[in-house]
């Protein structure tokens, strides 16, 4: 076989296995695709929520196929994982707290994307967000629940370098181990997740860069959500 007909009949074959792992849009499901966004903050309503609500406008302006819905973690008890393996039985743990009261949201089938966004605390995540991130273990052990699923990272610090990058790859880590597919914030910066900045003159609505960061990623997150789940972004 000559190189011309080998690349022909090997793009031909790759094709095949690409549309073969992405689903068609003929019989998908009429639900929409659910984006979720986590705010990581001890602080309910401040400066990472605003953030995630610029990431969660700019995803539902992608397609009315989109919802969001915005978790927030200031004031519920999270506590850390104590490795006690219950929940590789199921979708439980024997930590009695209000994580409990998550589960269902974030075991929802129709949840395509996850945003976690997190203040910047001495160049890392919150202990919120750790806490959080350790308990989801049990989407892992349970079938990998959110494999698949697009993941976005949002890190809001006091200054412009306070640490932002390191916290986004942390996160990322994270969701790469559940399988996830981890995006930048899109073009035209494209690195690794939104960083804004809350310690400015104004405050982060002052911060025009950040948030458009922010959007980017919220955009970014709905177009590949929609690409993995429909095999149309943007439709």
């Amino acid at each position: 076989m000559d190189r011309r007909g080998f690349l022909t009949t090997g793009l031909a074959a790759g094709a095949g296995v690409i549309s073969a792992g992405v689903p068609s849009a003929k019989g998908q499901s009429s639900e929409k695709a659910k984006i979720l966004g986590i705010n990581c903050s001890p602080r309910k309503g401040k400066t990472t929520c605003k953030a995630l609500e610029t990431c969660l406008q700019a995803a539902e302006q992608v397609s009315s196929k989109i919802e969001t819905q915005l978790i927030e973690l200031g004031g519920l008890d999270i506590r850390g994982c104590n490795a006690c393996m219950e929940c590789k039985k199921g979708l439980k743990c024997s930590i009695e707290d209000d994580f409990a009261k998550l589960i269902p949201t974030l075991a929802d089938k129709n949840v395509a994307g996850m945003i976690i966004g997190t203040p910047v605390y001495f160049g890392t995540m919150t202990s919120q967000c750790k806490a959080f991130l350790d308990r989801c273990g049990m989407f892992r052990f349970n079938n990998w629940i959110f494999r698949n699923r697009i993941g976005g990272t949002l890190a809001v610090g006091s200054m412009r370098n306070g640490g932002q990058e390191i916290t986004l790859q942390e996160v990322r880590t994270v969701l790469l181990c559940h399988d996830m597919i981890c995006v930048s914030e899109g073009k035209d910066t494209a690195h690794f997740g939104a960083t804004l900045v809350s310690g400015g003159e104004g405050g982060i609505e002052a911060d025009t860069f950040g948030l458009k960061t922010a959007g980017n990623l919220g955009r970014r997150v709905a177009e590949l959500a929609l690409l993995v789940n429909s095999g149309t972004a943007g439709a």
